[in-house]
């Protein structure tokens, strides 16, 4: 019972039903497992063991959000597997695809024009944009490696952090990637496909970049100061 709970919780936050940030309610998790909260609580000792839940305030359980560098590795690989995949979907384009594409888009569009941006909303339709990419393709092996590389961490990387300039700027990107792919120039396509996953990649450096900064300041270092060396030295 208890190995069968661990797996299942884990296997919500894996999947992105709850992403980083999010609270982990013990009630919640027992009504949508149809168990006690006797195993809820000792999954959730498990799973914060690991790193992949910790404990906030009033001991809420609350899903931990993926470290900034491991999501920039992720995203390097991505850049360099990621335009085959377009490639391919190109010699299948159809008007369903585009119609697809572009409606995808829009949603994204209006996640992002919300008085203050739906990142949850967003990073949804952001995954289906891609997956229905790799799936035009027909090359299930191929898909299914990206989406390994996608999905490396228990906890899925997203966009909590961005700025609305950068889900302004991924988005229109998206938008150049679907005139590409309509325009069925695969050179056009997997060049914008990369520049995407290279400005996300910046982004999240730029976030990983933030957080070390306010470490440093609550550590006592000046604004502006890099203790990034001396962490560096500790770590070894």
């Amino acid at each position: 019972m208890a190995e069968d709970i661990y797996s299942r919780i884990r296997s919500l936050i894996a999947d992105g039903t709850y992403i980083g940030g999010d609270v982990l309610p013990e009630g919640e998790l027992a009504n949508r497992l149809g168990v006690s909260r006797t195993p809820i609580r000792e999954a959730l000792r498990r799973l914060q063991a690991e790193g992949v839940i910790q404990r906030e305030a009033y001991r809420r359980a609350v899903v931990t959000e993926t470290d900034p560098d491991e999501v920039i590795h992720i995203f390097t690989m991505r850049a360099a597997v990621e335009p085959i995949a377009v490639g391919l979907a190109v010699q299948y384009v159809d008007d369903a695809f585009i119609a697809k594409l572009r409606d995808l888009h829009a949603r994204m569009d209006g996640a992002i024009g919300e008085a203050e941006p739906d990142r949850r909303a967003y990073r949804e339709y952001n995954a289906a944009f891609h997956r229905v990419i790799w799936a035009q393709g027909g090359n299930a092996m191929m898909a299914d490696m990206i989406n390994a590389i996608a999905r490396r961490p228990v906890v899925s990387p997203t966009f909590n952090n961005w700025t609305r300039a950068e889900l302004t700027r991924s988005n229109r990107q998206h938008g150049e990637l679907v005139d590409a792919l309509e325009a069925r120039d695969a050179e056009w396509a997997e060049t914008t496909m990369r520049a995407h996953l290279l400005s996300s990649r910046a982004s999240y450096r730029r976030i990983g970049e933030d957080r070390r900064r306010a470490k440093g300041t609550a550590n006592g270092a000046a604004p502006g100061v890099d203790t990034s060396a001396e962490e560096d030295v500790d770590a070894r």
